[in-house]
């Protein structure tokens, strides 16, 4: 029989309420802090965003809720952060920021820009996929519906190989692994220690004077 091959887009979007722009990170605490290029989009892009935000609300809120009992005193500090540099309203916090990874193998790193605690969780059809924290010497059963969360910039951590499986679903999404990371860059709490709720947009990030 005949064998096919079709390949698509891989990569990563960031999308992030609040951070500094390279070369700025972490070297001025008043370096203006700005939207990810994801997160603002244009045109429908910035319209997915918000409907990508509302759509997921309910996970996001989950999470926040197994975050606020595993790491009680970094929530406190992650949820003041959220509450002054939030951009899009939509998400419910307390991380800053999201990065969707689609259909990437995922070698083992440190996130090192990350503030504290980090969730991930993946999506889709597929076989193996297992999390190793090498740090520890863990490999970890990792499917989706499984959580993680842990201090990503402190411990390398990888996943697995994988395999796509299955077919295209009614909705025209193919196969696959996505990964989810929920995360604060440290630059950005550090920037946000003791702004007041809504300093992000009312400052534009520290750029012009309050507008209230």
């Amino acid at each position: 029989a005949n064998q096919y091959e079709n390949s698509e887009c891989t990569g990563v979007s960031h999308l992030v309420h609040s951070w500094q722009m390279q070369g700025h990170q972490g070297k001025e605490v008043n370096s203006p802090l700005k939207p990810s290029a994801d997160m603002l989009g244009s045109g429908k892009g910035s319209q997915a965003v918000v409907w990508y935000m509302e759509r997921t609300s309910k996970l996001a809120l989950a999470l926040k809720e197994m975050f606020k009992v595993a790491y009680p005193e970094e929530f406190k500090i992650y949820e003041e952060a959220f509450e002054a540099g939030f951009w899009e309203a939509a998400d419910p916090g307390p991380w800053l920021g999201r990065a969707i990874v689609w259909k990437l193998n995922v070698l083992p790193h440190r996130d090192g820009l990350d503030g504290g605690p980090t969730a991930i969780f993946c999506l889709g059809h597929f076989s193996g996929g297992e999390a190793y924290l090498t740090d520890l010497k863990l490999k970890l059963w990792y499917r989706p519906g499984d959580v993680l969360i842990f201090r990503a910039g402190d411990l390398y951590h990888s996943i697995g190989p994988w395999k796509a499986e299955g077919g295209v679903t009614a909705r025209g999404i193919t196969p696959g692994r996505i990964g989810n990371v929920f995360f604060s860059p440290a630059h950005s709490l550090k920037a946000l220690k003791g702004r007041r709720a809504g300093w992000m947009k009312h400052t534009a990030g520290g750029s012009l004077p309050s507008s209230k």
